[in-house]
Parts: structure tokens; C-alpha cells; sequence
């Protein structure tokens, strides 16, 4: 009787419960479908606003602070994530290796975190937080390290175009500017998470 072997197919999506969700390189990003009654305040109200708030300040300002050469602010968003993102990684590996202890396995109290349809544990909730903002620090960093490098071509190119030119500098600061709110929001909602529900073991 002969042995009939069985071909197991690639897995084209990350499976998540009931829906299959975003390819696996966009899995982090799962975090923004997290059901909770105060995260759509951090995870878009807030970076928006303020990214928008700190946006119109940079235009208003006269003379603007430079974005790009060694004093832009390019330049120290990128020093910044440089640092930034391997700790966030280090520390989602930490997390999801199984420190800091077997309470991190247990859901949190009050309100649930849910997703597709289950409870989070705090393990899970805290591994989906580190992904999402060493996701949006990566995406950000690339960002930034292709504006740098593709500046002096995009003003040869719209040399003779000065309104254009203008029209994709105010929206690239505008993305820029949002970008680094919702990572600076999304970090203060971790903080807070980390240190006062993490450590609520009653």
C-alpha cells in the first residue's frame, strides 16, 4: 500500500482569525485594527491633528528651519530613528520570546483589546504595539533617507516648474509631519501602557 505525501501550499497571507489579513510584510500594521474604546483617539485623531498643528507652525515660521544639509531636520529625524527603531526591535523580540513573565499572558483589566474577533493577552497587545511603531519608525526612516538622496534631482527636474515644486515640498512635510506625531503619540499611549497597565497585577 503505497504512501500518499501530502504538498503543503506557501502561505500567500499571514491568517488571523476568521479574515485573512494584509500580507506578511504589513502585518504590523494589524496593531491600527485592535478594538478598543481610546485607540482610534491615538491612532488617528491625535497624529493628525497634530501633525497638521506642526505642519502649519513650520509654514508660518519665517525664516523656515532648513529640512535638508547637516543642520536640517531631516538630518536629526533620521539620527533619531536610527537609534530609535533597533531598541523597538530588540524590545519586540523580548516581548515575544516570552519576558518579562507569565503575567504578560493574561488580558488586561478593565476593557478587552480585541482583534478579529478574541481577547488580547498583554503579551500580544504590547508585541503588536512595538511592531506597529518599529513599522512606522522603518517606513519613516526610509522616508527621510530617500528625500535626502533624491532632493537635488527633484529640483533639477522641477527647475522650471517652482509651483510644483512647492506643491510636493508642502506635501511631503505634511507626511513627514504626521508620520513623526503618530509615532510620538503611538510611544506616549506604549509608555503608558507599559508602566501602568503592564505593572496592574492585582
Amino acid at each position: 500500500m503505497g504512501t500518499q505525501v501530502h504538498q503543503l501550499k506557501p502561505l500567500r497571507d499571514v491568517v488571523q482569525g476568521p479574515h485573512p489579513s494584509r500580507l506578511r510584510l504589513l502585518a504590523p500594521i494589524r496593531y491600527l485594527s485592535i478594538q478598543h474604546p481610546e485607540k482610534t483617539k491615538y491612532d488617528f485623531a491625535l497624529p493628525l491633528v497634530f501633525g497638521v498643528i506642526a505642519w502649519a507652525i513650520y509654514w508660518l515660521l519665517n525664516p523656515k528651519p532648513p529640512l535638508f544639509g547637516d543642520d536640517g531636520l531631516l538630518r536629526f529625524t533620521r539620527d533619531l530613528l536610527i537609534m530609535a527603531v533597533p531598541f523597538m526591535i530588540g524590545a519586540l523580540a523580548a516581548v515575544a520570546m516570552g519576558s518579562p513573565g507569565e503575567h504578560m499572558d493574561t488580558r488586561p483589566r478593565g476593557v478587552d483589546l480585541r482583534l478579529d474577533g478574541r481577547t488580547l493577552t498583554l503579551r500580544q497587545f504590547v508585541c503588536y504595539l512595538l511592531g506597529y511603531l518599529s513599522f512606522v519608525g522603518l517606513i519613516t526612516l526610509g522616508a527621510s533617507v530617500a528625500a535626502a538622496l533624491m532632493h537635488n534631482t527633484v529640483v533639477h527636474w522641477l527647475v522650471q516648474s517652482p509651483k510644483w515644486l512647492l506643491l510636493l515640498k508642502a506635501f511631503g512635510t505634511l507626511v513627514l509631519s504626521v508620520m513623526l506625531s503618530a509615532l510620538t503619540i503611538t510611544v506616549f499611549w506604549g509608555l503608558y501602557f507599559l508602566t501602568d497597565i503592564v505593572n496592574d497585577a492585582d
